[in-house]
Formats: structure tokens, sequence, C-alpha cells
């Protein structure tokens, strides 16, 4: 005791009380400075980081990734290929109805990913004159069927997705988001629409970080093929004109179906 008495007094009789209190000060100032200083780096980190996320978005939408025919496949023994097959790709679309321009991007996407969702999405406000359910069976049986007798989509499975696909994406773990086009000439402002959609929705109503979107662009083949087209076909077989286009472009182990739901 007579030690610590000593030591505080002599402390007290070395430190004046001025001195003391600019020490206080200072102590305190570097503090608050030094708060500043961290309030102001996590202000400009996250400052930074919404522009680069905004430019990201921004650069989708204005650059849209397009995967034209030939498709692309990587080396079968490539590392990126074995990453590829354990992924999970969502193809989405209205299929209403399907026909061989939907069917061929399918096998190609089943082919590269180790698995494949077709989602057909559904509006609850709105009417379907042949609804997503009769649409999901039809591809499932397209998908099932084949004209080699071979079944090359067993990876892929139909889901009828009601409210927002990229939701429905983010529960399976889905890496990418793709869209078929027959050309981007020919189909670019809608789903460049579709787009900016599946862009800033998650953002706002998630918060998530939205799928990368790549549009599938169409076999050359096919490219005259469209859903309406063919909805108009249907209804001239209906009335006893005979077209053999639809034989062309709708495979045959779904043609029937196809003609009698939108016939």
């Amino acid at each position: 005791n007579n030690l610590e008495t000593t030591h505080n007094f002599n402390f007290k009789e070395k430190m004046p009380n001025d001195a003391h209190s600019a020490l206080l000060t200072t102590l305190v100032t570097n503090h608050d400075d030094y708060t500043i200083s961290t309030l102001q780096i996590l202000l400009f980190v996250a400052i930074s980081a919404t522009v680069i996320a905004l430019s990201i978005l921004i650069f989708r939408i204005v650059f849209p990734t397009i995967l034209s025919f030939p498709w692309s496949t990587l080396p079968e023994n490539s590392p990126c290929r074995k990453r590829e097959k354990e992924m999970t790709v969502i193809f989405a679309g209205s299929f209403n109805p399907p026909h061989w321009g939907h069917l061929v991007m399918v096998r190609y996407l089943a082919e590269r990913y180790g698995r494949v969702i077709c989602c057909i999405g559904v509006n609850p406000n709105k009417q379907y004159d042949v609804t997503p359910q009769t649409r999901a069976q039809i591809v499932r049986e397209m998908l099932s069927g084949s004209d080699d007798g071979t079944n090359r989509c067993k990876n892929v499975q139909v889901q009828v997705v009601t409210g927002y696909i990229w939701r429905y994406a983010k529960t399976q773990n889905a890496s990418l988001f793709f869209r078929g086009i027959r050309t981007w000439s020919a189909d670019g402002p809608e789903e460049r629409h579709l787009q900016i959609l599946n862009s800033w929705g998650p953002l706002l109503l998630g918060p998530v970080w939205p799928l990368k979107t790549i549009l599938l662009e169409g076999d050359p083949r096919y490219r005259d093929v469209s859903s309406t087209v063919v909805r108009q076909i249907c209804a001239d077989i209906k009335q006893g004109r005979n077209d053999e286009r639809l034989s062309r472009w709708v495979p045959e182990c779904v043609l029937k179906k196809v003609v009698v739901a939108y016939g």
C-alpha cells in the first residue's frame, strides 16, 4: 500500500493537471478520428461494391451473352467440362406449344450440363387456352420420345412454376439461366425486357444476386419455326386444311397431342 501511494503520488507530481488533461483530450480525439476513418472506409467499400454490381448488371443487359449456332461443347476430360456436369441450369420458356426448335436446344443442354430444368411459368391472373400443366406433359413426352429410339434427356425435368422463375431457380441451386431465341434481331427486344426483369427483380425482391442469363440462338434448320406459326397450322388442320410443315416442325411422338390441344 505504501508503495502504491508513493507511486501514485510521484506520478501526480510528475504529471501536472494541464498536461494530464491535454493527454486525455489527445486520446479521445485520436479515438474519434479512428472511428471516423473506419466509417469512411466502410462507406467507400459499400459504395464501390454497389457501383461494381450495378456496372455488371448494366453490362449484361447492354451486351447480352448469346450462344450462336453451332453451340460449343468443351472437351470431355477438361476440368471445366467436369464442373459443368455438376451444374444445374434453368431453361425457361412458354413451350406454347413445344416444337423441334425447343427439343434440339434441350438436348444440347442435357448433354452439356448435369441437370436441366425446363421451367414453364404461370401467371395466376392470366387465362390460358392450353394450360401450363398440359404443355408440361407434352414436353415430357417429347423429351422421352426420340427419332432414333433413345432417350437423350434423362437428366431433364419439366417443372410448372407459379411465381418468379428466378426465385424457384435459387431453391434448386441453379447456376445459369437459359432462354431460347431464333435470332437476336427477331427476338431481341422482348428478351431484353425479360432480362431487365430477371436482373433487377432478384435484387429488389430477393434480395439475391441474379443468375446470369445466356441466350441460346436457334438451330438454322428451325429458325422459321415459332409457337405462333404452329398454333396457326393446328387451327388450319382442324378446319380441314392440311399442312405438311407441322410434321417437320413438331416431333412425331407428340404430333397428335399438339394438334388436339391447339387445333
